[in-house]
């Protein structure tokens, strides 16, 4: 449905670097008439829709968003903001297309970091697998890069988490990093790296699935921007591809091994879909400190799980090892789950789980150029007709 058939328009004429408050809900419209606009979020949040345009966005505070051309433009409050708004003259106009620049520029760097670096960290848990045990590995992984974050971001004047966030980061990092993370780390210790991102790929089908089971209980929970959309056939054709990839997984022996613990990963990217699901409209706080928190509090339970399962280290952990650590987080958690964010809650989540039909194919190369591993026929097929599912999905969703 078209925004435009939801909201009267507003006057055309306003003061330049006019302020605008909005309570949570709020909303604030205005038809531009060729001439360019710049407008900036001073506090709070809020979700932009313009016609005619391909995508919507999101504004944190202290970003701006720069239009121009003709269309209705549509802005709602995501929680109580203020917004202020500067029409016309050359300088405002440049402004504009600087800040349309800079948004591409952090949707491409981040796409590029979830390709590389995530196709990546399954080879870098295979190493660090070799004399760390999984759930210790994945808590000081988490904990380490959450604790350097938050505190740069603390010495940076960023202000902490209220007690609903931190409920709310605890509920995403335990969706997200124990479940979807820790159980593909556990389950590595059995399957190959390769074979690990094939099965996590299949994560967007879960999602898709999962946003259709929403909309048919009723759409979006309260206080959710619009209900979600009912699932179309091409989506279902999608899905159905990509299943049938993950059971070819499964038949060609893949998945079959002598540690039923192995099979945990079929659950990994189940948990990841929920956390995803989740966090786009969870009270998170505000830019990297989500991330910050999520890994701190997801972390802090796999350290917990370690503890009671009476993980231990036969040894000391290897040199290898150690720097597979570092590289899981510095890479693989700050600078990728922050990428990841940043893409849910700029992009469509078509786009910004587009990495699933990406790192299969790095892994399953690396694997086998630096991890010694093997990919049979079954295995490459799979990635590729997973990888078909989820881009026929992401196409019918647009």
């Amino acid at each position: 449905m078209k925004l435009t058939s939801l909201v009267p328009e507003a006057p055309s004429r306003f003061r330049e670097a006019a302020r605008i408050e909005l309570g949570k809900g709020g909303l604030w419209t205005h038809r531009l008439r060729g001439g360019p606009l710049l407008l900036s979020c001073t506090s709070g949040s809020v979700w932009i829709t313009r016609e005619g345009a391909p995508d919507d966005v999101v504004l944190e505070a202290g970003a701006s968003y720069g239009g121009d051309g003709r269309g209705l433009l549509v802005v709602e409050a995501l929680e109580p903001a203020q917004i202020a708004v500067d029409a016309g003259g050359a300088g405002k106009a440049l402004r504009a297309a600087l800040e349309r620049a800079r948004g591409s520029w952090l949707v491409l760097l981040s796409l590029a970091a979830l390709y590389v670096v995530w196709g990546s960290t399954y080879l870098a848990v295979s190493v660090a697998l070799e004399t760390l045990p999984p759930f210790l590995l994945a808590g000081v992984r988490f904990v380490t890069g959450g604790a350097l974050l938050y505190g740069v971001l603390r010495l940076r004047g960023v202000p902490r988490p209220t007690l609903r966030q931190w409920g709310a980061a605890a509920k995403v990092g335990v969706l997200l990093l124990v479940g979807g993370n820790g159980l593909v780390v556990v389950s590595q210790q059995w399957v190959s790296s390769g074979v690990a991102a094939v099965v996590v790929s299949t994560m967007p089908l879960w999602l898709a699935l999962f946003t259709t089971v929403r909309a048919a209980r009723g759409g979006a929970s309260a206080g959710a921007r619009a209900p979600a959309p009912e699932v179309s056939r091409g989506e279902w054709v999608g899905l159905l591809v990509g299943f049938a990839g993950a059971a070819l997984l499964h038949l060609g022996g893949a998945l079959h091994a002598e540690h039923a613990g192995a099979l945990l990963i079929v659950l990994a990217p189940v948990a990841w879909a929920l956390g995803s699901l989740y966090s786009r409209t969870a009270s998170l706080p505000e830019g990297p400190m989500a991330v910050a928190a999520e890994m701190l509090s997801g972390g802090a339970v796999m350290l917990g799980i370690s503890a009671l399962s009476g993980e231990q280290l036969a040894a000391a952990p290897s040199s290898r090892s150690l720097l597979a650590l570092a590289y899981l987080v510095v890479f693989g958690s700050i600078v990728g789950l922050s990428a990841y964010t940043f893409l849910l809650r700029n992009t469509r989540p078509a786009i910004a789980t587009s990495y699933a039909y990406v790192n299969p194919i790095v892994a399953i190369a690396l694997g086998v150029a630096l991890g010694g591993e093997r990919a049979s026929a079954a295995t490459w097929a799979a990635a590729a007709i997973i990888g078909a599912g989820v881009v026929i999905v992401s196409k019918s969703r647009h």
